[in-house]
């Protein structure tokens, strides 16, 4: 079996067939990693993963050295995918909002109110799951946050929120300071990395989303009510 220090995708997937050989078992090891986790079972054999894949364990080590291997590229895929929707949801609520009359005052602030919500509704679904089998997947990815990569991912992925909360463009919202983006960043991360580990049954509840959409409508509200 290939060793712990062997490069994490041997073969990189350049031509259609080897792409669907590896995603045939990115697919699959997010099936197996997904039940064995709601059933409290230890993490799936590269055998089984091969095996509901539909190939040769020898093809699965041509593309990854060994299980952990294949967690780590399924989690980057999760957390790509999982930005990507944000970004689109975000690109969406941008059009919207270029859209509408220019709001004021009380108007302005309900726009970017309902904005900040659709944001951290789309974030819980996005980074916690919204369903038995995706929750269980979160919570694999969450479970591995203190891996090297995952601090980078973290890093990363905090700009591009930062980012995107800046690109909501809204009246209302100030741009937020380097540090002030980082508290709201990390809040949103942290109070969702507990609640999937934790199996909180306030995961995806209104009550979480309201108290999250304060925290952040706190410190990006333009005004002298902003705390």
């Amino acid at each position: 079996m290939p060793t712990a220090t062997e490069p994490p995708r041997r073969r990189q997937p350049s031509q259609q067939r080897a792409q669907h050989t590896v995603q045939a078992i990115l697919q699959a090891a997010a099936s197996l990693f997904a039940e064995h986790e709601m059933r409290n079972q230890p993490e799936p054999t590269t055998e089984q993963i091969a095996a509901l894949a539909g190939v040769s364990v020898g093809s699965l080590y041509q593309y990854f050295a060994d299980r952990a291997a294949i967690g780590r590229a399924l989690i980057e895929q999760l957390r790509e995918s999982a930005m990507a929707g944000l970004e689109a949801m975000l690109a969406e609520r941008m059009a919207v909002w270029a859209d509408a009359p220019e709001a004021v005052g009380t108007a302005a602030e309900e726009a970017a109110r309902a904005a900040l919500r659709a944001y951290v509704q789309a974030y819980v679904h996005s980074f916690g799951g919204h369903d038995p089998h995706t929750r269980a997947l979160a919570r694999l990815a969450w479970r591995h946050d203190r891996d090297e990569d995952a601090v980078a991912a973290l890093r990363t992925a905090s700009e591009r929120i930062g980012a995107q909360l800046q690109a909501l463009g809204m009246p209302a919202l100030r741009v937020p300071a380097p540090a002030q983006m980082f508290v709201v960043t990390r809040a949103l991360f942290g109070v969702v990395r507990a609640a999937s580990l934790e199996r909180s049954p306030l995961l995806g509840s209104p009550e979480l989303e309201d108290e999250l959409v304060r925290l952040c409508w706190g410190m990006l509200l333009r005004g002298p009510d902003a705390a």
